[in-house]
């Protein structure tokens, strides 16, 4: 199949999901798992979890400012106060309209206050929220102090800072990889720019250590070095420069600490040689429209405790 989109381009995140010919570096994670794992993610995509949409928000924050207060709002729940909401507020007003409730249910009684309601003396809560925010996704107090503490931490950390000083924010890129034909994606969360030259990548992590210790298990667990070396593959392949990833990792809990690490030449070495081997065993899945989990041959396997749990004195 031929890619209709091919460089760095300027879309929406929706955009950039919905192309699911190509395989960004989250399939690819979810492939060195079991290609069933891969399918189930593609196929059947989860909804945001708050903890997705936390992030979504920060990032947006962060990196575009601007936009993020246009897109979000923080929630006031003085401002919805005498709203109708639950099933007491309901009935109250009822009766103040001399309605009769009788069996009705809570939907039937809200068409029917707004029926009687010509003088529109209550207003529903829901009717108010959507006045109140047109339409802006709704942040809780918490959050949004929390987002702020994550900004004023990462603006005060020099390194952070400078970085984040000129680029560009959330532009996809798209790839044919020439060794396996398969249709790839990036969506750095910002390109370094110095003039009209690009000198970094720049990928901004919540998490909960951001210490060099704790960053590096990260980095290990959730796939971090294969992102890592397939976004610099991806921009090389695109631009023609090999250019250094830099993580800012900032924690996600006061005091909100941040640290800014330069992925090493291992790190890129190791998540190089899992996103090949991860392409490899996607070009064969999809050659042989074969998905197997862990164990494709149906296989029963002997297991053993991990190592940390197997060093106990049976003695003792």
């Amino acid at each position: 199949m031929k890619m209709e989109n091919v460089g760095l381009l300027s879309m929406t995140a929706d955009q950039y999901h919905g192309n699911k010919d190509a395989v960004g570096h989250s399939g690819l994670v979810k492939l060195m798992r079991s290609p069933a794992h891969y399918q189930e993610y593609v196929t059947n995509p989860l909804d945001p979890t708050p903890a997705m949409a936390f992030g979504t928000a920060l990032h947006m924050a962060v990196l575009e400012p601007a936009e993020f207060a246009s897109v979000y709002a923080v929630f006031d729940e003085s401002r919805l106060e005498g709203t109708l909401q639950s099933l007491d507020d309901y009935k109250v007003a009822a009766e103040a309209l001399g309605i009769k409730v009788g069996r009705m249910k809570k939907d039937e009684i809200k068409d029917a206050i707004k029926v009687a309601d010509v003088e529109s003396r209550f207003v529903f809560r829901e009717d108010a929220i959507a006045k109140l925010y047109g339409g802006k996704q709704i942040l809780q107090p918490t959050a949004m102090l929390a987002i702020q503490s994550i900004q004023a931490s990462i603006s005060r950390h020099t390194g952070a800072a400078r970085l984040l000083s000129s680029g560009l924010a959330e532009m996809s890129g798209f790839w044919v990889d020439s060794e396996t034909g398969i249709q790839c994606k990036c969506r750095p969360d910002w390109l370094v720019m110095a003039g009209e030259m690009t000198t970094g990548i720049v990928d901004v992590k919540s998490c909960c250590d951001a210490s060099a210790e704790g960053f590096a298990r990260a980095i290990a667990t959730m796939g971090y070095d294969l992102q890592a070396a397939y976004y610099q593959d991806g921009m090389k392949a695109l631009t023609g420069c090999r250019l250094p990833f830099y993580f800012i990792a900032v924690e996600k809990d006061a005091p909100y600490a941040t640290a800014v690490y330069k992925a090493s030449d291992e790190v890129i070495e190791i998540g190089r040689a899992k996103y090949r081997g991860a392409l490899q065993l996607l070009k064969w899945c999809r050659e042989n429209n074969q998905w197997p989990a862990y164990q494709p041959s149906g296989e029963i396997e002997e297991i053993n405790l991990p190592r940390w749990a197997a060093n106990f004195n049976l003695e003792d």
